[in-house]
């Protein structure tokens, strides 16, 4: 039997977009605000924490974990379209 899909509420979306403001100021303050220099360090910073993901699902790790694993990619992801945004990739 299909798993059914829950239907997400707009305060759903409100409160995952929140959790990734909140990290990404704490990583802003952890560690600047250099961008990333390459794509392919973009690319190896979402694959390391893609990776984590994995683990923490293979490992059968809580949903908090998995839920801070999600917001790291997003924070990564967000710092490469900033990078790329703001011509700080050079290749």
């Amino acid at each position: 039997m299909a798993n059914k899909r829950h239907q997400l509420e707009e305060s759903d979306l409100r409160s995952a977009i929140n959790e990734v403001k909140v990290m990404l100021v704490i990583r802003m303050e952890q560690k600047g605000m250099g961008s990333m220099a390459s794509n392919h360090e973009i690319l190896g910073i979402l694959d390391e924490e893609y990776d984590e993901y994995r683990d923490a699902i293979h490992a059968k790790g809580s949903q908090d974990d998995k839920v801070n694993e999600l917001v790291d990619i997003a924070v990564a992801a967000l710092f490469g379209i900033a990078s790329i945004r703001a011509g700080g990739v050079d290749w």
